[in-house]
C-alpha cells in the first residue's frame, strides 16, 4: 500500500493537468483583483471566509481534476496494469482515492490563502489579530477541509461510475449546481431534506456561531466521506478493467 501511495505522489507531481489547475487557481486572482480595483470593500477575512464556502469554485476545479487524475487511468488501462503487477483492487483504488484527496485538498488551501492574502494586502485583514480570531480561523479551515474532503469523496465515486472524462465533469458540476439551485429555490417543505446535503452544510460555515451546528456539520461530512468512498470502492472492485 505504501509503494503504491508512493507511486500515485510521483504521478501528481509530474501531473501537467495537476499544474495547470493550479495555475488556473492562480489566475482566478485576476477576478479578485478586478473587484478589489472597482472598489469592493471586503476585508481579507470576509475572503477568507468567501473561499471556504465557495463551493461551486472548487467543484469546478474538482471535477476538472477527477477527469485527469482518475478518469485517464481507465482510459490508458492503467488500473488494468496495476493488477497485472500482483497488486489488490482495493489497495490499488484506496491509494489513488487517496492521493486524489491530498491534491484537492491543496487546490482548496491554495486558492483559499492566495485570495485571502491578496484581499487582505489591498483592504486590511478586518479582524484583530487575537486568540479569538486565530481560533475561528483555524476552525473554519478544519470544517472547510473536511468539508471538501467529502466533496471530495463524492467526485470519486461520480468519476468511477462515469469513467469518461467529459462525463465526470459534465454530471459533477451538473449535480453541484443542481445541489445549489435546490437550496435557495425549493419550498420549504423540501429545505429539511437539503440540509443535510454537503452543499448546504458547508455553505452554513458562513454563519459560524449563529446558525451553525457543529454537530450536524461533522454528521453529514463524514457520513458522506465514508458513504461515497465506500460505495466507489465496491463498484471499482466489481467493475471489469481492461
Amino acid at each position: 500500500m505504501r509503494n503504491l501511495i508512493k507511486a500515485e505522489w510521483f504521478k501528481l507531481s509530474k501531473s501537467r493537468g495537476f499544474k495547470t489547475l493550479l495555475l488556473c487557481n492562480a489566475a482566478s486572482l485576476f477576478s479578485t483583483l478586478c473587484l478589489v480595483a472597482m472598489g469592493a470593500k471586503g476585508t481579507g477575512y470576509d475572503m477568507y471566509i468567501i473561499a471556504l464556502t465557495y463551493i461551486l469554485h472548487h467543484a469546478v476545479i474538482g471535477y476538472l481534476f477527477a477527469a485527469v487524475f482518475l478518469c485517464v487511468e481507465f482510459s490508458n488501462r492503467t488500473f488494468g496494469m496495476s493488477l497485472l503487477c500482483g497488486h489488490s483492487r482495493r489497495k490499488i483504488f484506496l491509494s489513488k482515492a487517496f492521493v486524489f484527496l491530498a491534491g484537492l485538498l491543496l487546490l482548496f488551501l491554495v486558492y483559499t490563502g492566495m485570495t485571502t492574502v491578496v484581499v487582505s494586502i489591498a483592504n486590511g485583514f478586518g479582524e484583530r489579530i487575537c486568540p479569538e480570531t486565530c481560533q475561528n480561523a483555524i476552525f473554519l479551515l478544519f470544517y472547510g477541509v473536511l468539508g471538501y474532503a467529502a466533496m471530495g469523496a463524492v467526485m470519486i465515486l461520480v468519476a468511477v461510475i462515469a469513467k469518461r472524462a467529459i462525463v465526470t465533469i459534465g454530471a459533477g458540476i451538473g449535480i453541484t449546481y443542481s445541489l445549489l439551485w435546490a437550496e435557495t429555490n425549493l419550498s420549504e417543505a423540501l429545505l429539511p431534506f437539503l440540509r443535510y446535503s454537503y452543499s448546504y452544510q458547508i455553505g452554513q460555515l458562513a454563519f459560524l456561531g449563529q446558525e451553525f451546528s457543529i454537530g450536524t456539520f461533522v454528521m453529514v461530512m463524514v457520513l458522506t466521506l465514508l458513504l461515497a468512498l465506500s460505495a466507489a470502492t465496491v463498484i471499482f472492485e466489481r467493475m471489469e478493467l481492461k
